[in-house]
Order: structure tokens, then sequence, then C-alpha cells
């Protein structure tokens, strides 16, 4: 459903901040996966790039087979093969095999602007052929953020509204009626008209979780949605992340909560220093871990 290739994400000026370290994964239909790992491993960063809310500096992100960011020449090898650099290495060392050549030329970064017309040709195909619009991905993919990120000039129920609306997915009347079924289906109806600095920490995240599934998403984003909220909120919080994964929704979660990703994940990543270090389903992971660094980590935080 979600396939991240190779992503890399540098931050500053000259991109001297390196966070992401060529990252790969595929997120499957129906499919609960769980990222943790410890504070600035890229976890966060590789969610955000998932939906391009940080756009990466190489890679692509594939949803349901579109493309969501630029093509990245170095993925694809006929746009690497049409490039001037490629075509020069080929005549001046014609023994090495086009494999051994792509390898360097991937490894190296050789590939520069000025790449001749027959590189751009290939590069614009692979574009007009499989790449969206981000804002049409994006109604495809909820996202939860740890701060919320609820309007507090709107009601609950505008909160609810305005996107759908916005975007001209449905009527007021029709987001509206579907407002209400989210809001009685996670215990809040009374709140509808009530701002949301008048609610509670675990309230204004179950609201902005229902405010995701307002736009009828096929795959849902959390990024440490229960990192702000105190201890006792926090239930109220997992129990319906907890409920939507029981119906089959694709969930990606970063989060610290390691009894979720026990309980609920399919699959549990753990990143650090910007790569995916371990992929494995929850008992193997957590009884059986195989990178030193997991080890260590799982030993602080159990």
């Amino acid at each position: 459903m979600i396939s991240v290739r190779n992503i890399y994400k540098n931050f500053g000026k000259k991109g001297e901040i390196k966070v992401l370290a060529g990252v790969s994964c595929e997120i499957n239909k129906g499919e609960k996966v769980v990222i943790i790992g410890p504070s600035g491993s890229g976890k966060s960063t590789m969610l955000r790039c998932m939906n391009l809310l940080e756009e990466p500096t190489y890679g692509e992100v594939w949803l349901e087979g579109d493309l969501l960011t630029p093509a990245d020449p170095y993925l694809h090898y006929n746009v690497i093969e049409a490039s001037k650099t490629y075509q020069e290495m080929l005549i001046q060392r014609p023994q090495p095999t086009k494999e051994e050549l792509i390898c360097e030329i991937k490894k190296n970064d050789l590939l520069v602007k000025h790449e001749g017309k027959a590189y751009k040709q290939e590069l614009k195909k692979v574009e007009q052929q499989y790449r969206i619009d981000i804002n049409l991905a994006r109604q495809k993919m909820g996202m939860v953020f740890q701060h919320f990120n609820l309007f507090n000039n709107l009601t609950v129920i505008q909160n609810l509204m305005l996107a759908p609306v916005q975007l001209k997915i449905m009527s007021k009347e029709e987001a509206r009626q579907k407002a209400m079924g989210l809001l009685r289906r996670i215990g809040l109806e009374d709140k509808a008209d009530m701002y949301p600095a008048t609610l509670s920490g675990g309230q204004k995240q179950r609201i902005a979780i229902a405010r995701a599934l307002a736009m009828n998403p096929k795959v849902m984003l959390f990024d440490e949605p229960t990192s702000a909220l105190d201890p006792e909120m926090v239930g109220e919080v997992l129990d319906l992340m907890k409920e939507l994964a029981s119906e089959g929704m694709t969930m990606v979660v970063v989060t610290h909560e390691m009894g979720f990703a026990r309980e609920v994940a399919d699959r549990v990543i753990f990143m650090s220093d910007g790569i995916i270090a371990e992929d494995a389903p929850p008992e193997e992971f957590f009884n059986n871990p195989k990178n030193p660094r997991l080890k260590q980590f799982l030993d602080k935080v159990l």
C-alpha cells in the first residue's frame, strides 16, 4: 500500500544535518506497523516523509502504485542509462557491466542537472506515468499529530467538517452527519459545539483522530499520539486506536508505548541513526532482538 524507497532526508542550508540515510520499507494493506527508537533516530521524519510534510532529499514514496514524490533518477535504470554520465562512462570503460556502471553512479552521486535531453525525457516519462498530486494522496492518508493540531477558533464539529467541505468531498449536511457519527463513536457527541481549549488532552486527541477519519482515509499515520498526554489520558486514546486496528485499518504508528506495540502491531520497526535497524513481528522483536542497539534500547525501556 505504502512503499518507501531509499529515502534520504537532510536538513540545513547545505544538507549538513543527515536525519534519514537510505530508508526502505513496505506497508501492506491492513497492516499495523509500529515504529520505535530513541529520540533523534529519524522515526517521525520518516512518517512525515510518507505524506510529504517533509519532502525527501532523495528517494521515493508510493501509495497504491502512485508516485507522491518527484521521481528519483537513481531509482530508475532507464533514466540513468539515458544520462550523459552513463554514456561517457560506457565509452571510457567498456569492460564493466551495466550493473557495475549504474552502481558506481549511484554510490558516488554522479548525476548532475545537465544530463541531456534523453535523460530529461525519460525522467519526465516516469513522472507522467506514475506521479499524482499530493493533495489527492493526502485524502487517502489520515494524520494524527503529537500536539493535536486542532483549530482553536473552530468548534469541535467545525474542525471535523472543515476538510471534507473545503475539498468538496461532501456537502455541509453530509459532513455534519459524518462528524456527528464519529463523535458518537468516540463518546464525545456532547462536545460538538465546544471549542478545543475547553477539552482535556485525551479528548482533543480523540477528536483529532475523528477529524482524520472524517476523510474516510485508507491509511492512518500516528506521530507519537500519546506523548503529550497525562498518563491517565493515554488509555482512552490507545483504546480508540486499538478499535481502529481491530476493524482492519492500515496504520503506521510512531510511539513509545511498548504495550501497544506488543498487542496491536503486525510488525515493529526499530530505527537508529537514520536507518531501519530491525523489522520483525512483535514476538520475535521483543523476545529475540538481533540488533545490538535494539537490545540496549529494550533493556532501558522494558
